[in-house]
């Protein structure tokens, strides 16, 4: 509910605040400090001025869970009360159990002959298995001893084929190492030869006195050049081939290789074959050596009588009921010798470490407002101020009062109760916390601004620095401290040292 607009000038805000000369006669002073005046008083906070409108809304538990207990019964315990602290898993009553008790302790029992019964039937099988698990020994040991040979030949195979995909390749690469060395060859012949000309005719000229003795030198320089070249290119093609006869010979030796593997892996295989036929004929005699219907049967009851045990020890279980969550005991529909009800809650819980409070913004300030945005929160009827954050934001109005809002509060001091009425305002995201005290405690005088702080029944008068004033609220720069009681009514009739009674 929106309530009004901030954002006053700071003379506004002071009214009723008295501005006195201190010109005052001595004996008028001295008057004015022997009467004891009655006041009222707030507590200075730190904390965030808010801004823009102000809405109203109620503090409600950030969670609320009732405690219905599963079964109904007797109330023989209940160590809790309205306003007691419980913590999660701690017990809040107890029923009345001693038939509860019994059941389980029948169904202990069942089991435990169950088990007997159980025990007789398989002894009563023990020496049918005997044998017949001697056959399945055997031939369980022919199984592993034949897969061990699969695997074995498995692994020879994947080394061949590994081999010949290796021998392939150095073939593939042999082949062009041959085919590169050839063309080389002959493009070094057709180089050499062209270099042998060449030196042939420059030596011919070189005799007859036309070519100069640098030409000659260069001629012969070419030519050995090429000659080494094609040296070179022959030798590369003998390695070129050594390197594919040897690759060839290995692509043949792993070939080999896997057509050995692939022989030993089809007679591990045939081995495995008839170890695993001879496994199944053996567990066929170990069923037909024993009857099982006696053990199962005693098995099945035993399951049965386990069962029994569980759902005596739930139900046992559920005559204690204990807390889901860390909260306050908010409602007490419950008391001991009362039957509790399995259709309405015998107690409700709330946990107000953190509190929530909504409210509705209109639709022309719905949209400056963010999920996290700080808000000051202040239940004036209490004097508490605290800082929220913005929850979460209703994209839907509600028939016509607003867009929902829910603001989260810490309340780790549990001084805000459900129900109580908080006026809530936005706050600048960069502001900063500072000494908040109304308005109304402040008293100007030649210009200077006071409070006065209450000290054992005395008001002590001290000279304070103002900040940002909004609404009811201002800001003390200096000059006051965190949890200091200011008088905020009958101002005027206060001097320094004045004796006074605080109002109830």
């Amino acid at each position: 509910m929106k309530r009004t607009k901030w954002e006053l000038p700071l003379a506004a805000l002071l009214v009723g605040t008295v501005v006195l000369s201190g010109c005052s006669s001595n004996s008028a002073a001295a008057t004015t400090q022997a009467m004891n005046v009655t006041v009222k008083v707030s507590q200075a906070q730190k904390g965030l001025i808010g801004k823009g409108e102000i809405y109203t809304g109620t503090v409600t538990p950030s969670e609320t869970v009732n405690i219905i207990p599963k079964m109904g019964g007797k109330v023989v315990s209940l160590p809790v009360d309205i306003g007691t602290e419980v913590k999660k898993g701690q017990v809040l009553l107890k029923l009345e159990d001693n038939d509860l008790r019994n059941n389980l302790a029948k169904a202990q029992a069942d089991v435990a002959a169950a088990g007997a019964a159980v025990k007789t039937a398989q002894d009563s099988q023990q020496s049918g298995m005997v044998s017949a698990n001697s056959g399945v020994v055997s031939s369980k040991s022919g199984i592993i001893s034949s897969k061990s040979a699969i695997d074995q030949a498995t692994g020879s195979i994947n080394q061949a084929n590994g081999a010949i995909n290796q021998a392939t390749t150095a073939v593939e690469q042999a082949k062009t190492a041959v085919s590169s060395a050839a063309n080389n060859i002959k493009q070094t012949t057709e180089t050499l030869s062209a270099a042998q000309k060449t030196l042939t005719r420059t030596q011919s000229l070189f005799q007859n006195g036309l070519a100069t003795q640098a030409q000659l030198e260069q001629a012969q320089t070419a030519q050995a050049t090429a000659q080494t070249a094609n040296d070179n290119a022959k030798n590369a093609q003998v390695n070129a081939q050594e390197q594919l006869n040897a690759a060839q010979k290995a692509l043949v030796i792993a070939k080999k290789n896997l057509s050995t593997a692939q022989s030993a892996y089809q007679n591990a295989t045939s081995s495995y074959e008839n170890a695993n036929s001879g496994y199944s004929n053996a567990q066929k005699q170990l069923e037909v050596s024993q009857s099982t219907s006696g053990i199962e049967a005693s098995q099945q009851k035993q399951k049965q009588a386990e069962l029994n045990v569980n759902i005596a020890q739930d139900a046992l279980d559920d005559a204690v009921v204990t807390s889901p969550i860390n909260g306050i005991i908010g409602t007490k529909n419950a008391e001991v010798g009362e039957m509790a009800s399995t259709s309405s809650p015998a107690l409700v819980i709330a946990n107000l470490s953190t509190v929530n409070t909504l409210i509705y913004v209109p639709a022309d300030q719905i949209n400056n407002v963010k999920i996290g945005d700080p808000v000051q929160v202040r239940v004036t009827s209490s004097n508490i101020l605290k800082t929220g954050k913005v929850k979460n934001i209703s994209p839907l109005d509600d028939s016509g009062k607003g867009y929902p809002v829910k603001i989260a509060v810490s309340n780790a001091d549990n001084k805000l109760k459900s129900g109580m009425l908080a006026d809530i305002s936005f706050v600048d995201a960069s502001a900063k916390e500072g000494i908040i005290v109304p308005s109304k405690a402040i008293q100007t005088i030649d210009g200077k601004s006071y409070v006065y702080v209450v000290q054992k029944n005395v008001a002590i008068r001290k000279q304070v620095t103002l900040g940002k004033a909004t609404g009811s609220q201002v800001f003390i720069n200096s000059g006051l401290n965190d949890g200091d009681t200011v008088i905020t009514n009958n101002l005027a009739l206060l001097e320094d040292k004045n004796p006074i009674t605080v109002s109830q």
